[in-house]
């Protein structure tokens, strides 16, 4: 009997195991809803988010707008007939969003008691982000137009008379003639506010762009009087080579502007009035054309005309704020080791306090009795759900679990932190993520994981691109180094990689491989791959010639988007700013393109390589992957590339994203395994 009972009992933990050690996989992660845009009702008793789910059948994402309460006790979808985006609440009973429609998004406004809906525009070729006016009376948005055109009506007419010719030449005047993943044809982003006469006057003309054509945030804003405009805009003659955006005020009875922030050559965004209107708080970062500098939160007195840096001697960069409703508090999250860490200052004595230290925190939203913080957070085991963080007792609660079903039969280890002695012999942070159903006992094949930027970082997220969890999935052990320009620990060693790029965070590399495998002994030190992206993607184009550095080799390599001839690079992408920071000049003036250039090293070239790259990337053009695969190929090295026709920096397209997964995976196999 006592043997009988034995048997059953070990039957019972074999399939519970077997059940509750599912790892992920593509059709699970492509069954995530992925959650942004939270709005909290005036009254703070209600909250609105949009979730933005795949459909791998009709390879695109429909999004949905849902509510719930304080407390999670409901959640309910506010029923559409199309794709939704952009919540926002106007009042406690009133609420308003971007629908899609065949010529592009339209405004709507929506009564949640009424349940009626209003179409509030219909403007050809749709509008981008929008705001209202405190006062409730009229609002503003995005488009962009042609900026000679006199009228918004000029503009829309001059691009119709445009498609119609047929003629697809595109005239080349000036940088940027094209941004990321699109072409600006002229165009810039400008912003137009409806008057009463139902005509759509624009609050910035001009050759100017605002948002600006990067670097920016929320930077479009009105005064809680209703009587300012508050927005960004680059006036420098080259903006490829300039990073300073600057913030403008308007007075929006007599059309005066005036510039807050000329006198700093840095990045200035993301203006937000206080409640009582006496300041303008803002981001500000201050060495110009560092698009990774330090970001503080800098506030501008409308009497004073002084400006005052509110965090300049707090160490980490800045990534959201919201205020008090009294004036008394700024809260803030921060780039802070793998975290995204909550804190306060008091305005008063500017001392600062930490809130909440492990939470992966965005679109912080605070209550209008400043009694609690509603935002997003996430971790490397679920992805965005919303959180409340209650102020008083310094708790949070989690209100909603969207994808609790989805993933409710995956397992997906806690990442754990590691420390070593990297580069310049300072300390060095990574994270180790171990497969489903893991076996201290056994030996695991590693996935070497290389994050972009470079003042990029890996955190205790559930990235859609490049998930751990799904790296994980094959029954591998998941390393990921924040190597020396990694943002999370402080600006000196964030600005380290800068002039370096194949110096101190290759060691950084180097060393972590060799820590890692002599000290976790599941790792099996003759089934090694390694992947990145962007820089993630260069560096592996670097290791790809300087494979003998490290103690145990690599079976092969996985380059995203990476760059291969950083000479080439410059004259073909869009930011030359990122370029020449990052290289200390142009290639006439700088060596450091040739210093840290992988195209120098093609003859060392030997482990096998799997290549990505999309059409789109504007940003580190498919060029460079070719001519990477073009030198392997060459040579005689195992290659393969993926070009992906109708992709850009990132692989999104559901399919396309399957087919990534599917060959990494491949390719991973046929050398490990």
């Amino acid at each position: 009997m006592k043997k009988f009972f034995v048997f059953i009992l070990t039957v019972v933990l074999f399939y519970s195991f077997n059940i509750y050690s599912k790892p992920m996989s593509f059709d699970v992660l492509f069954k995530v809803s992925r959650l942004s845009s939270i709005s909290l009702s005036p009254n703070g008793k209600l909250i609105l988010f949009a979730a933005k789910t795949p459909d791998l059948e009709k390879n695109n994402f429909k999004s949905e707008i849902y509510l719930t309460n304080i407390y999670g006790s409901y959640l309910k979808k506010i029923e559409l007939d199309s794709n939704a985006i952009l919540p926002k609440f106007l009042t406690n009973d009133c609420i308003c969003f971007l629908k899609k429609e065949k010529n592009g998004y339209q405004l709507y406004r929506y009564n949640l008691k009424k349940k009626k809906m209003i179409k509030i525009t219909n403007i050809e070729g749709g509008i981008g982000d929008y705001i209202w006016r405190p006062d409730l009376k009229t609002f503003a948005f995005q488009k962009d137009v042609y900026p000679d055109a006199k009228s918004l009506e000029e503009s829309i007419k001059r691009e119709k008379e445009i498609e119609k010719s047929g003629v697809k030449v595109k005239i080349l005047t000036s940088l940027m003639y094209r941004v990321w993943n699109y072409w600006k044809d002229g165009k810039r982003s400008h912003i137009f506010m409806r008057c009463d006469d139902g005509k759509y006057k624009d609050l910035t003309p001009g050759d100017y762009d605002t948002p600006p054509v990067d670097l920016g945030g929320n930077d479009f804003t009105f005064s809680p009087d209703s009587k300012y405009f508050a927005y960004v805009k680059n006036t420098d003659k080259m903006v490829a080579i300039s990073t300073n955006n600057d913030i403008f005020l308007k007075d929006l009875k007599t059309n005066k502007e005036i510039c807050i922030t000329k006198e700093n050559k840095g990045n200035d965004f993301n203006p937000v009035f206080s409640k009582d209107g006496k300041y303008i708080y803002y981001f500000s970062m201050d060495r110009a054309g560092f698009e990774a500098d330090k970001v503080n939160i800098k506030r501008y007195g409308l009497k004073t005309k002084k400006i005052e840096n509110l965090t300049k001697d707090f160490e980490y960069s800045i990534r959201q704020f919201v205020l008090s409703n009294n004036s008394r508090y700024v809260y803030f999250n921060v780039y802070e080791s793998i975290y995204h860490p909550i804190y306060r200052m008091d305005l008063k004595n500017k001392k600062i306090k930490e809130l909440y230290h492990k939470v992966f925190s965005s679109d912080l939203n605070l209550s209008r009795f400043n009694n609690f913080i509603v935002f997003f957070n996430q971790t490397a085991k679920h992805p965005n759900e919303v959180f409340k963080l209650n102020l008083k007792n310094k708790k949070i609660y989690q209100i909603t679990k969207f994808n609790n079903d989805v993933l409710k039969d995956v397992e997906i280890n806690d990442v754990e932190i590691f420390k070593f002695v990297g580069a310049k012999n300072e300390e060095v942070e990574g994270i180790i993520l171990k497969p489903a159903g893991f076996d201290e006992n056994k030996k695991y094949p590693m996935v070497f994981l290389v994050h972009g930027g470079p003042q990029g970082a890996w955190g205790d997220d559930f990235h859609f691109r490049w998930n751990l969890a799904m790296f994980s999935s094959p029954g591998y052990v998941v390393v990921a180094i924040n190597f020396h320009g990694s943002r999370g620990y402080g600006q000196k060693f964030t600005d380290s990689v800068s002039g370096d790029w194949g110096g101190a965070p290759f060691v950084d590399l180097v060393k972590g491989q060799k820590y890692v495998v002599n000290n976790y002994k599941f790792i099996d030190k003759d089934r090694i791959v390694a992947a990145g992206a962007s820089y993630g993607g260069f560096m592996i184009n670097w290791m790809a010639g300087h494979w003998d550095s490290f103690k145990y080799p690599f079976k092969c390599f996985v380059s995203h988007d990476g760059i291969f001839d950083s000479r080439s690079m410059y004259y073909e992408t869009e930011e030359l700013w990122f370029e020449e920071w990052e290289h200390k000049g142009t290639p006439w003036t700088s060596d450091l393109f040739e210093k840290w250039n992988p195209a120098r090293f093609v003859e060392k070239f030997k482990v096998p390589m799997l290549i990505v790259h999309g059409e789109h990337d504007y940003r580190v053009p498919p060029s460079q992957g070719l001519m990477l695969f073009t030198a392997l190929q060459r040579r005689g090295i195992e290659s393969k590339m993926l070009y992906f026709p109708d992709e850009y920096h990132f692989v999104v397209k559901p399919k396309n994203a399957r087919v990534w997964w599917r060959e990494v995976f491949n390719w991973f196999k046929k050398h490990i395994e």
